[in-house]
């Protein structure tokens, strides 16, 4: 819920998201993906932080516990959409498909905002 997504002020073929997870199941969860026909491919992401390989793959092995709400803002983990062909416009809606292991996959169209010329993402 509460999807954004953000051009990178620095990068042509980059993006950022930032978004809000809930688990309102009794039951435990596991993200095992993110994708969207925009991107090449959806990394995990924090401003402030070095990358590393087990920081990029965060969202393909993420932890939903039951009964839980995380948020992913600007100002810390987020996901990186790379590779992107067209910049969509502002305003318009971008789909981001959340996979979840044994729990099937959800849809959700994040609000393309303007590029932040305040982060390095």
């Amino acid at each position: 819920m509460d999807g954004t997504f953000r051009p990178s002020a620095y990068f042509p073929n980059r993006g950022a998201g930032y978004f809000t997870i809930r688990n309102d199941d009794s039951a435990d969860h596991l993200l095992k993906g993110i994708s969207s026909p925009l991107c090449e491919n959806v990394v995990a992401h924090h401003t402030n932080q070095q990358q590393t390989e087990g920081a990029n793959d965060l969202f393909t092995h993420l932890a939903l516990p039951h009964d839980s709400t995380m948020i992913f803002p600007r100002s810390g983990y987020h996901m990186m959409c790379m590779g992107i062909r067209q910049m969509p416009a502002v305003g318009s809606k971008v789909p981001f498909t959340f996979d979840i292991l044994n729990g099937g996959s959800i849809t959700v169209s994040f609000t393309v905002t303007g590029p932040d010329e305040l982060t390095h993402d």
